[in-house]
């Protein structure tokens, strides 16, 4: 998937950030705006991963799949608009396997499934992890407020 402009959210000018974690936040929000895409955003984390979201928590990969798949039951349509990213990096020198450390924020407009209308705006925090290559994420946060 080719990102896009729509998703990519503004990084600080003054920290080098790999362009691959940039085009991957870009589609990851862009994957979890389609609710026929439940099978490419489960393989954005590792199969140990953590996704908590509000109240909701799930570890391991069939818990993801069932909170995901839950995120959908009320909700027809949503468009995430991530705005900034503020990341970090804790690893070790040398450490491969931390791709990325962030803390982010953005909106989400969003219409349930009996045409109510609504805006929620969010934080998150995640750690990305780099897995021959390919990045995972190994936890995923978000703060909800409505």
């Amino acid at each position: 998937m080719v990102s896009s402009n729509d998703y990519m959210p503004a990084f600080p000018i003054n920290h080098a950030l790999d362009e691959r974690v940039k085009t991957f936040i870009s589609n990851f929000y862009a994957t979890s705006d389609d609710p026929s895409k439940n099978e490419e955003w489960m393989n954005y984390f590792l199969p140990d991963a953590v996704v908590i979201m509000g109240d909701k928590s799930a570890t391991g990969t069939e818990q993801i799949r069932q909170l995901r798949q839950g995120m959908w039951e009320q909700v027809k349509t949503r468009k995430h608009k991530p705005e900034k990213v503020f990341p970090a990096s804790f690893g070790e020198p040398g450490d491969g396997r931390i791709a990325a450390e962030y803390m982010l924020h953005g909106s989400l407009d969003l219409v349930t499934k009996n045409g109510e209308q609504q805006a929620v705006s969010w934080a998150g925090r995640a750690v990305l992890t780099n897995v021959e290559g390919i990045l995972k994420y190994k936890l995923y946060q978000v703060y909800i407020h409505k």
